[in-house]
């Protein structure tokens, strides 16, 4: 009887975790909606705008900050879209600054508020945005299934465990120009690489692996 017993409390027990991880997965993963439907594509590939024009501290500070409503306003007071989707969404854009509020954007590169993670410090380095982000400019939504890494602990330590060329204090032919919105397109990026490895290599960096460097 005891062991019926036994049995009983650890199927039961099993059947509840199965469950609640279920139920936090899909939590996890469920669509989040914006309040505008912004599209990356359109104002990163199609218009090339640099992704630090918007995201204007990410080179100076530990985050890479989200634009003001003035800031939208500085081209969409004159830029009213092309499609009727666009038009539509650029009125709400228009109706957050006639009512002096601000857009609340809901996050999706989060981070848990126990790790310390610097924007300033990857860029000063030489890394690109879709280094962590992935090809943003292609997204006409960012979700947490595009996102291209989990962000998780393992994934921050393998690259920083990775070693990583460096010529005149940067890291190596970075995918994107972020500053000047330029593209690398794929055959300079193996030329460069060509002529890296005909000149050769000054020294390679590392990433820290103290526990103090993302946990203060």
């Amino acid at each position: 009887m005891q062991i019926y017993n036994i049995i009983y409390k650890t199927s039961f027990i099993s059947i509840f975790l199965f469950f609640t991880v279920f139920l936090l997965n899909n939590a996890y993963a469920t669509e989040i909606r914006q309040p505008i439907a912004f599209s990356h594509k359109t104002h990163a590939k199609q218009n090339e705008i640099a992704c630090e024009f918007c995201h204007t501290t990410a080179r100076r500070s530990s985050v890479a900050s989200i634009p003001s409503v003035r800031t939208c306003m500085g081209c969409h007071a004159l830029v009213q879209g092309t499609t009727k989707e666009q038009q539509t969404q650029i009125k709400k854009l228009k109706q957050y600054w006639e009512k002096k509020k601000p857009i609340l954007w809901k996050k999706i590169h989060d981070l848990p508020d126990f790790v310390y993670f610097s924007h300033e410090r990857h860029i000063k380095a030489g890394f690109d945005c879709t280094q962590c982000h992935g090809e943003i400019r292609d997204r006409e939504k960012i979700t947490i299934k595009t996102m291209k890494a989990d962000l998780s602990m393992k994934w921050c330590v393998e690259c920083h465990r990775k070693k990583h060329a460096v010529k005149n204090k940067k890291v190596i032919i970075p995918l994107r120009i972020t500053r000047g919105g330029a593209f690398v397109d794929k055959n300079k990026k193996d030329k460069a690489k060509a002529e890296l490895n005909t000149h050769g290599v000054l020294h390679y960096i590392k990433g820290s692996t103290d526990c103090l460097a993302c946990h203060k």
